[in-house]
């Protein structure tokens, strides 16, 4: 049992690190919108990881996504409410691939 929950935290930590990249990266691109990569990790996470890891790395990318967005564009051109979008859309899509995978596994049973 210790070795699954091991492998769990193992995926949510790597979603973790490829959140903070991408959040760096997404950084350094300025206005070009990144955000369909922070999808793979999510997913990766929602795949591997379980619920729980898959709404703090959904989260942690929302945020990270926020973060990149204030610091790289003008008080005039930044948006708050694009940045909650993002992050509705990445949570979501953590949902629907938990989703899958349960309706998956239960096909299979």
């Amino acid at each position: 049992m210790r070795k699954v929950l091991n492998a769990g935290q193992g995926w949510v930590t790597a979603g973790y690190v490829l959140v903070a990249v991408l959040g760096y990266v997404d950084y350094l691109t300025g206005d070009y919108s990144l955000l369909i990569f922070y999808l793979a990790p999510v997913s990766l996470v929602a795949w591997q990881g379980g619920r729980r890891g898959a709404i703090l790395v959904s989260l942690l990318a929302g945020l990270a996504r926020y973060i990149s967005d204030y610091y790289s564009h003008s008080a005039l051109t930044f948006k708050p409410w694009q940045s909650l979008e993002d992050t509705a859309l990445i949570v979501a899509v953590a949902f629907l691939v938990l989703v899958m995978k349960k309706l998956m596994t239960e096909s299979r049973a």
